[in-house]
């Protein structure tokens, strides 16, 4: 299997990427808008999205999990985080994707966070915690 770049397949085939990402991998797709606002990635744009792809007969298999997150805490100054560039064209904040994300598959948390991850960055730790409340009152 390898990876490919939804975007170069959508342009060129003329697809609307988002609608292609939830065809392809509605669980993941929605799962990457959940994990994103949480830790308030700012670069899941729609040219940003991998797929694992079948080498034998070139097709799709789901979307490449937890990918590219060098954006990170970038957009933690307001609970509602950045626009999220996931929907486009539509416009909505990270908030209100991550909320729709939470009613079209759940939130999924298997274990507490550990507070320890954040080191020192008690605000990050804190913005964290207040937007995984926020999806909680979203299920």
């Amino acid at each position: 299997m390898i990876w490919s770049i939804i975007c170069s397949t959508s342009i060129n085939h003329d697809l609307n990427t988002v609608d292609e990402c939830i065809r392809i991998d509605k669980k993941t797709y929605y799962g990457m808008n959940i994990i994103d606002y949480l830790v308030g990635n700012t670069d899941r744009h729609p040219e940003n999205w991998g797929f694992l792809v079948d080498n034998r007969t070139n097709d799709y298999i789901s979307l490449y999990p937890l990918m590219d997150f060098n954006q990170s805490f970038y957009s933690y100054e307001t609970i509602d985080g950045a626009n999220c560039q996931t929907v486009y064209p539509k416009r909505m904040t990270q908030r209100e994707a991550a909320e729709e994300a939470v009613r079209q598959i759940g939130l999924n948390q298997i274990q507490e966070v550990d507070p320890a991850i954040f080191g020192n960055e008690d605000e990050w730790r804190e913005m964290f915690s207040k937007r995984l409340d926020v999806l909680r009152q979203a299920v």
